[in-house]
């Protein structure tokens, strides 16, 4: 039977914007069904890419382990010195968890940076199990670290407001509602800095630094070890700056803004960094703000989304998925539970 499908859409401009998408949802769910793998079926490549270096126990870092049966159509092993068992998926952040046919919906959901809320409703969990998921999934990004950063460095600071959300009782403050303002104008105590540093080859450093105005010393333990004695590191005219590179004994070039310096030698500048707090900020504010106890897990997916960018969605999804499942993480509900 033919159908006149011009007939069809003839009132589709007449839609509102939210009924376009709605009526857009409903035809690819029709069209294009949902992925049907399921995360057993990966299984070959997790383990090649956690136990690239060899096998060993994920307990006790042994070598001596040996096969030990399956469980699950999942091959177990047996550590010889500790005498405890695991599989491939032991201490990811799959492992224990309910559901696996919904896993690679789920990081499809991260990979677009959805709240919560619609999580639960598209994969029908509830919005706790959305919530531990995610953030065992970051939990185990984030124990992956940063990498040295070489040659012509960027770095700057930027400020948040301070956030309790999720908390039941707040002992420090009145609880403020939507978020809020800060009681004081400018930085202050109230503001969590975020020092951001990245090179020209596209490594990253981005982590929460402390409350306020940040001393030489506070920028030395997130950046210190990451910043090779060869590179060159471009700030604004800050003190705190200056003051860490003569500590580092490493090259510092400063872009005064305020007497309108924003290019020093036709490549030093602080652009680059200036650029990723912009778009970092915008990400943040597309969860209603983010708890200051979770940000540094918020600021290593941003980041991993804005190194990987560039990749075809399904690869960006893949590597999320080996990237979370390449080191042993024994996280549980009671760490991550908001107090």
């Amino acid at each position: 039977m033919s159908v006149d499908w011009l007939k069809v859409y003839e009132d589709f401009d007449e839609l509102s914007k939210t009924d376009k998408h709605r009526l857009f949802e409903v035809i690819k769910e029709v069209l294009f069904l949902p992925d049907k793998l399921d995360i057993s079926k990966l299984t070959d490549e997790i383990r090649e890419n956690r136990f690239s270096e060899g096998l060993g126990c994920i307990h006790c870092g042994s070598v001596s382990v040996k096969r030990n049966g399956k469980y699950r159509s999942r091959q177990r092993y047996l550590c010889k010195d500790c005498g405890k068992s695991f599989n491939d998926m032991t201490a990811s952040p799959i492992s224990g968890t309910h559901y696996p046919h919904k896993w690679l919906q789920y990081f499809e959901c991260m990979i677009d940076s959805m709240s919560l809320p619609k999580i639960a409703k598209k994969l029908k969990i509830h919005i706790s199990t959305a919530f531990y998921w995610r953030h065992k999934i970051l939990t185990a990004l984030r124990s992956l670290g940063n990498q040295p950063l070489n040659g012509v460095i960027e770095s700057d600071e930027t400020y948040i407001l301070e956030s309790e959300k999720g908390k039941r009782v707040i002992t420090h403050r009145k609880s403020r509602k939507r978020g809020g303002k800060a009681k004081k104008r400018g930085i202050s105590k109230e503001q969590v800095c975020i020092v951001v540093a990245m090179d020209r080859n596209g490594q990253i450093i981005s982590q929460n630094a402390g409350f306020g105005r940040i001393s030489a010393n506070e920028i030395d333990s997130v950046l210190g070890k990451y910043i090779g004695s060869a590179s060159v590191l471009c700030t604004d005219s800050a003190t705190n700056y200056k003051t860490f590179a003569q500590q580092k004994g490493i090259s510092h070039e400063m872009i005064n803004a305020r007497k309108g310096v924003y290019v020093r030698k036709k490549i030093y500048h602080i652009q680059h960094v200036n650029a990723y707090h912009k778009r970092l900020k915008d990400w943040i504010d597309g969860f209603q703000g983010v708890a200051t106890k979770y940000l540094d897990n918020y600021l290593f997916w941003f980041r991993f989304l804005e190194q990987q960018k560039k990749l075809p969605k399904k690869e960006l999804r893949q590597s999320l998925l080996l990237n979370a499942c390449k080191r042993a993480n024994h996280t549980t509900i009671e760490l991550l539970k908001p107090a």
